[in-house]
């Protein structure tokens, strides 16, 4: 009887579990239903609860299929009516739910990953739509399905034409164009995307005229025809095809706000450039009240109805652009920074954070630009801090960003959220680092995919881990550098502040010291660009100084002059922040009066009048560091013995180290492995081996004695925080220039993996002339305690050795290490020093003064 009565209660049970399970999968498709026969706000406010209250209950596969329909339902609806952050939360949801779980019998590509990309590309997240296209076109290759591979093709080369990439874009389309499975519609779309890229690279080189086979007005869309018509100097015409255009896309019911906002925006660019200015203003009002159209005040929207979305830039700047007076063409640019910050806070990779800074940079030239004609009209000491915050809000970006995810971590090292950021953001730079290396060596494409698909998961991981760690300590955009801590800064360290802006054919300059500051504009036409150019090139190679020092000291007085630089305090210590080729000057080597001497001890170069140190930015210049200063040094030294690549004086730099008993990697220790083991409990890094600065294709790279290391896989090591790295190799700060971020380089790459402070070349030199500086660095550097003390005596101990000849001293071999870092003066580092001494003599004296009694009464 009870065996009866258990077995009709287990029989009740699992009837009542498999009501339950088919209930919530009812549940969950009749909420799709009713949603979808009613699209409107109100129906998705309700869809959203119940999306929550199934979220937690789902655990079959059927129901979590039904779950990734609501999803991706949802994130349909959503991405029509412009709410795109949720349209992506929403298909991110239902992609993550669907790779998860291996759930299949659903065209996940063309319902979630197809709009996901597309969404990726609209607002800005090229990186994220660049893997997630991958993904589905890797999807798609499994399973032979030829239109979804067209289809993600033509997605990819989108993505690579508005990051300005046209020649990969062009080669992307050309290889799909080949495809006998094309659709009518999508060999269209092909050569429309052809055209567009082609004008895109006419654009960019003006010498090359548009083919023949590009002006064919009936293979394209009306938009695609303005533009050639524009290309083609033919404005009327331009605007008759952007008005079929838009009645084209109206007749389609189903067409999404920001299409048509883009075609009135496409149309001011074509009024501009007719200069019907005011037919301009009315094409981008137009598109301001279509993106906006529950806006009240949409000549001055405010900042909660904004998005992240693209075309609010192109709206924003065309106003400012119209403008004519100073501060309401800056408020028109301030909301595009706004628009521009909401984009990066999405943004997961540097690359992407990279190309959305410099758009960020060519606005903020525009407005330093507008700020210095304003400032000689009324010279009003606020515009001149204004123009200085803009500058220093533009530089380092991506530098400044992983230094404050840092410190926070430092500051809340239990905080789970900074913890998974960090945790994700070093995995991230590793499967990078990994899909370059395999990317140049053309192996393992498996892997490749495997690695794609790893980064696509990590990277929307990583973005919803951000948007949590922004929530909890509300980042915001307004943070700027305080006046009076950079003034209280410059007076504690006793220096004086020359800070560079590098914009279109020109260079601000602001000078800080003794609490006054001057503004400057330097002209960089094609004279003074070709003295610039011709300064930087005298160190291109070895003799070409020595060829005609008297020719080098006149160029090098020149630059010193054109920079600014004569009205420097003499005796001084002196910051240097430079800007775009400015990176590659060598200050230290430029000449203070005119000089026909040839023997360079006689020359008066800016060395002998000033202590220099450099730094990326005036925020980190401020930022107090805490050093170890406990002298632990650790140093690799490959030397390369018996190879083209021998480094024979390296020996005689590891001896030094030695003497300062440091821990050396010498020869066949000096690895890779080794290395990525031994970074985090020194005080300094010494790498004595060769380096190079990269090219377009590829990254910059640091030798070991087995291996490379790009720089990929040194912004991800783990617990790098040293004082000081000297990257003792060639062109360690040598690397591909980017807008605001500066070079991407060896040294960089330390910098954004923890380093304090950073000394490295700028070109290749002789590794005699590298021994004898770092011999000099680290003698000094025992007496003084001092990294910016022993660099400038380093510097000058070598000008004035009596054993080095005089061809061997020109500025090609001293001048070449920079060092980008604190002022770390004996004054501020020897107090315990001279508290100690202090206390030494009274314990001395006292000491003496009880054996002199003694003595006293034994005499007695």
């Amino acid at each position: 009887m009870r065996f009866g009565n258990f077995k009709f209660f287990y029989l009740f049970l699992l009837f009542s579990i498999s009501n339950f399970s088919q209930n919530l999968e009812d549940k969950i498709y009749n909420a799709i239903d009713t949603f979808v026969n009613n699209p409107t706000k109100h129906s998705l406010e309700e869809l959203t609860l119940k999306e929550k209250e199934f979220s937690n209950l789902v655990s079959t596969k059927d129901e979590q299929l039904a779950l990734v329909i609501l999803y991706c339902n949802k994130g349909s609806f959503e991405m029509k009516n412009n709410i795109q952050k949720k349209a992506i939360t929403s298909y991110e949801n239902a992609w993550n739910l669907f790779s998860k779980n291996n759930l299949v019998n659903y065209d996940i590509i063309e319902y979630c990953l197809k709009p996901l990309g597309t969404l990726y590309t609209k607002t800005g997240n090229f990186t994220l739509a660049e893997n997630i296209i991958k993904k589905y076109i890797f999807i798609a290759e499994k399973e032979n399905n030829q239109p979804t591979i067209i289809s993600g093709y033509i997605n990819l080369s989108i993505v690579y034409k508005t990051i300005g990439n046209h020649k990969t874009a062009i080669d992307l389309l050309q290889k799909v164009e080949k495809n006998n499975q094309a659709s009518t519609l999508q060999k269209k779309r092909i050569q429309e995307e052809l055209t567009l890229n082609k004008i895109g690279l006419q654009k960019n080189d003006s010498s090359n005229p548009l083919e023949n086979d590009v002006v064919n007005y009936d293979s394209n869309t009306s938009k695609t025809n303005a533009f050639l018509a524009l290309q083609n100097n033919n404005p009327d015409l331009a605007i008759t095809y952007l008005e079929k255009a838009k009645l084209d896309l109206v007749k389609n019911k189903t067409f999404e706000a920001r299409e048509l906002a883009k075609l009135y925006v496409d149309e001011a660019t074509i009024y501009i450039a007719t200069k019907e200015y005011e037919k301009a203003r009315n094409s981008y009002s137009k598109a301001l009240q279509t993106l906006l159209p529950f806006e009240k005040n949409w000549v001055n929207p405010k900042t909660t109805s904004l998005s992240a979305e693209n075309t609010f830039l192109d709206i924003f700047d065309g106003f400012a652009y119209l403008e004519d007076n100073t501060f309401k063409k800056l408020n028109w640019y301030n909301l595009s920074f706004y628009v521009s910050q909401l984009i990066s806070e999405h943004l997961v990779t540097q690359e992407a954070q990279i190309i959305q800074q410099v758009s960020d940079r060519k606005r903020t030239e525009r407005c330093i630009d507008a700020l210095w004609n304003e400032y000689q009209n009324n010279n009003n000491f606020s515009l001149l801090q204004k123009a200085f915050q803009y500058a220093e809000k533009s530089k380092n970006t991506v530098l400044k960003e992983r230094n404050n995810q840092k410190t926070l971590l430092e500051q809340f090292p239990n905080n789970k959220n900074l913890q998974l950021q960090n945790k994700l953001l070093t995995k991230q730079e590793t499967l990078i680092n990994e899909y370059i290396r395999l990317q140049i060596t053309q192996e393992n494409e498996a892997r490749m995919v495997t690695l794609n698909n790893e980064l696509a998961s990590l990277s929307i991981t990583l973005k919803n881990t951000n948007e949590k760690v922004n929530s909890q300590f509300k980042k915001t955009n307004n943070d700027t550098l305080a006046w009076k801590t950079l003034e209280q800064k410059l007076k504690k360290d006793k220096t004086q502040l020359v800070y560079y802006f590098w914009a279109k054919e020109t260079c601000y300059s602001f000078y800080f010291n003794n609490n006054q500051i001057t503004w400057k504009k330097i002209d960089f036409d094609k004279k003074n660009t070709a003295l610039l150019q011709q300064y930087i090139h005298y160190f291109d190679d070895a003799n070409a100084i020595n060829k005609n020092v008297v020719a080098f000291s006149s160029v090098a007085y020149q630059l010193h002059q054109l920079l600014e630089l004569n009205t420097l305090e003499k005796d001084k210590n002196l910051i240097i922040i430079p800007d775009g080729l400015l990176h590659f000057v060598a200050f230290d080597a430029l000449v203070t009066q005119k000089s026909t001497a040839k023997i360079y001890t006689k020359i008066p170069f800016l060395v002998y009048q000033n202590k220099i140190a450099y730094q990326t930015n005036a925020t980190f210049y401020c930022k107090e560091v805490t050093l170890k200063k406990n002298d632990k040094i650790v140093g690799f030294f490959p030397v390369f013995k018996n190879t083209n690549a021998y480094l024979e004086y390296s020996i005689e730099e590891a001896k030094t180290l030695e003497k300062n008993k440091a821990t050396l990697f010498m020869n066949e220790e000096a690895n890779r492995k080794n290395f990525k083991q031994n970074t985090s409990q020194y005080s300094i890094i010494h790498l004595s081996t060769h380096g190079t600065s990269g090219s377009f294709s590829t990254p910059a790279t640091l030798v070991f004695y087995d291996d490379v290391m790009l720089v990929n896989e040194l912004y991800g090591l783990k617990n790098c925080n040293p004082d000081l790295v000297i990257l003792s190799a060639c062109e360690t700060g040598i690397g591909k220039l980017q807008k605001g971020e500066g070079a991407i380089s060896i040294a960089r790459a330390f910098q954004y993996a923890g380093a304090k402070n950073v000394l490295f070349s700028l070109w290749k030199i002789n590794d005699f002339a590298t021994s004898e500086i770092m011999t000099n660095f680290y003698d000094n550097y025992t007496s003084t305690h001092s990294f910016f003390e022993s660099n400038y005596h380093s510097k000058l101990n070598y000008l004035e050795s009596k054993t080095i000849s005089n061809p061997k001293k020109s500025p090609y071999y001293w001048s070449a290490f920079v060092y980008y870092g604190a002022i770390d003066t004996t004054e501020t580092h020897y107090f315990y020093y001279y508290l100690f001494a202090f206390f030494s003599i009274i314990i001395l004296f006292l000491i003496y003064g009880r054996i002199a009694r003694f003595l006293k009464r034994k005499k007695i």
